[in-house]
Formats: structure tokens, C-alpha cells, sequence
């Protein structure tokens, strides 16, 4: 027979249970295995929404993905609309420079993105907070929220531990930032700028 339990943790609303417009954190590690399972099914379809402009997340494509990597402990959601569910999630793992973002999920609504894009532009702006971007959200978080870049292929190479082809400007000559480098993800090439202000550098 299946407890109650089962039957009230459906949602994020039953198992996080956040406040309307107020952030919430949590580590995904000290949940129980049930509930990361139905978190993750809520999860994916914020992630692949969020993605879907662009083709899809890189590395989180099924809900299997979702908390697959046990070090991504940095979790925040919001809910913003009429049911007590999130409407945003931002996810990231810590590292000896900070917190490095890693994705994003929401519903799709205009407000949700206003929240999103304030609230990632609000991090970059602390020490030790930092992402690596491209495309729309780098010409937004650089153009109107005026976030700060690493622009220092030593530092960047330090943070990342990657490797990296450094370009400088933007290979296009016309997206802005002095940042810019390729390097792999998955099994594709990416160019990108890291934001923000990893601490210790």
C-alpha cells in the first residue's frame, strides 16, 4: 500500500513548497530518491521551454538528466502564477571560484524571463558568482544589465579548467564583449564569454 506521503508529494509545490515571488534554495542531495524523481519530471519541461529557442539544453535532455550530476547542489526556484508550482529554476554548482551557473527552466511567460533575466543579472554582479553565455542572453545580460566579463584568457582557463581557443572579440564582429572563446561541449564546439566575478582571481 502506498503511503500518504506519496500521494501529496506530486509537485514542486508539495515538496518545496515555495512562496509566492520569493526565492527558495535547495540541494537536490538531500532530498529523498522519490522526490528528485518528481521533481525531475516537472524539471525537464521548465529546461527544455527555457532551451527550446536554441535547440535544447546540451546536457539535459530527459528527465534522467535533470539531477544526474550529483555536484550541481545549487538550487533555486520560484513561483510566480496562480498554482503553488515553480515557474523558474536556476541551477548551479559550487567550485573554489564560486557558484558557476549551469542552466535555467521556466514556464515561457514573459514575466517568468523578466524574473530569470533580473535575478541572473543581480548574481553576476556579486563576487562569486559566474556563467558561461552566448548568443541573446550574452548580448542581454552585457547590453542592458551592463554584467561585468572576465576578459583574461589566463583567468578564464583558470576558472574553467578547459581548454580553450581564445578569440577575444566576438568572432562575428558584432556581438560585444572582449571575452570570447570556443571550446567543446559535448561532442560540438561553442563559443562563449564567461560573465561575472569568480572569487580569488
Amino acid at each position: 500500500m502506498k503511503s500518504l506521503n506519496y500521494f501529496l508529494k506530486e509537485s514542486s509545490g508539495d515538496i518545496l513548497k515555495p512562496k509566492r515571488n520569493k526565492w527558495i534554495k535547495f540541494n537536490p542531495n538531500e532530498l529523498s530518491n522519490s522526490e528528485k524523481e518528481e521533481l525531475s519530471k516537472e524539471f525537464i519541461d521548465l529546461i527544455q521551454t527555457a532551451y527550446a529557442p536554441i535547440g535544447g539544453h546540451v546536457k539535459f535532455t530527459t528527465a534522467d538528466d535533470v539531477f544526474k550530476d550529483n555536484k550541481i547542489t545549487h538550487w533555486k526556484v520560484i513561483d510566480l502564477h496562480g498554482s503553488p508550482d515553480a515557474d523558474v529554476i536556476v541551477f548551479g554548482k559550487e567550485s573554489k571560484y564560486g557558484i558557476k551557473s549551469v542552466g535555467v527552466g521556466h514556464d515561457g511567460e514573459r514575466d517568468s524571463t523578466r524574473v530569470y533575466l533580473d535575478a541572473k543579472a543581480k548574481d553576476l554582479s556579486k563576487p562569486g558568482y559566474y556563467v558561461e553565455v552566448s548568443g541573446k542572453l550574452a548580448e542581454i545580460m552585457l547590453g542592458k544589465y551592463k554584467v561585468p566579463s572576465v576578459d583574461s584568457e589566463e583567468v578564464i582557463k583558470k576558472v574553467l579548467k578547459k581548454d580553450i581557443k581564445w578569440h577575444g572579440e566576438h568572432p562575428d564582429g558584432k556581438t560585444p564583449g572582449d571575452g570570447w572563446y570556443t571550446r567543446k561541449i559535448g561532442n560540438s564546439d561553442h563559443t562563449k564569454i564567461l560573465l561575472g566575478k569568480p572569487k580569488g582571481i
